[in-house]
């Protein structure tokens, strides 16, 4: 069994879908801290033929230490990010090629109703893989049996024990700390991969592609296209 653990991302990228499709079970890490500087709460569009950060603010009650990612709350108090975030899609990406037929799904997903970033997260990327109809088993830490104590490289050989995984497929930015802890994967039966992503250049709004947009821009542009996603994957043994 192939197994992926990723932190819920707001918009993510194509890899991180790619990464979905590939695996058997893929498991929302959304029991760890949370970083407010990383994709956790933002991602990018393709704006005036340059990138633009589009950030979700989240409120400030807890130390940065003691906040975890699923207990992340969304900040609604000076105003709804989400009438910002429409307005910024449909100023931008309304003459694109399949605007007409993926703008009200998208639509639905940007207002969906839940006061925490994880579940908002994470109800985009299950409604897009849902539409892709990419068929992989998905499931929220928090909400499964598991418990941790552990610190990263144990922890995700601890989490790949509790799922009776075989391989564990990582993207290339754990590399450094899993390397590591490769001999006790070793140990009990499960190998490391890597992912190695390669992204597709597809028709893209403006002057010039630019990559690593987050996946609304691939969906204005190409429309429910998972061919446009998988096509650019390999998958190298640690």
């Amino acid at each position: 069994m192939k197994l992926a653990l990723m932190q819920p991302t707001f918009n993510p990228w194509l890899g991180y879908f790619d990464l979905i499709d590939y695996v058997d079970t893929f498991v929302f890490f959304d029991t760890v801290q949370l970083n407010q500087q990383s994709w956790q709460t933002r991602n990018k569009l393709k704006i005036n033929n340059g990138e633009y950060v589009f950030s979700i603010p989240i409120q400030k009650n807890r130390s940065k230490t003691e906040l975890f990612i699923k207990d992340a709350m969304i900040d609604f108090r000076k105003f709804d990010f989400r009438e910002k975030l429409l307005k910024t899609l449909e100023q931008n990406y309304k003459k694109s090629k399949y605007f007409n037929e993926v703008h009200p799904f998208i639509k639905e997903l940007i207002f969906y109703e839940t006061n925490y970033l994880s579940q908002y997260s994470i109800n985009i990327i299950t409604k897009i893989v849902k539409q892709l109809a990419l068929n992989t088993n998905i499931l929220i830490l928090s909400e499964t049996q598991y418990k941790d104590s552990l610190h990263k490289g144990d922890l995700v050989l601890d989490i790949c024990k509790y799922f009776n995984a075989n391989d564990y497929i990582s993207p290339l930015g754990s590399k450094e700390y899993l390397e590591n802890k490769k001999n006790d994967f070793l140990k009990n039966q499960i190998t490391l991969y890597y992912q190695h992503y390669y992204h597709p250049q597809y028709e893209q709004q403006g002057n010039s592609f630019i990559p690593y947009m987050g996946i609304f821009d691939l969906l204005y542009n190409c429309g429910f296209d998972k061919d446009k996603i998988v096509c650019g994957r390999e998958y190298k043994k640690g």
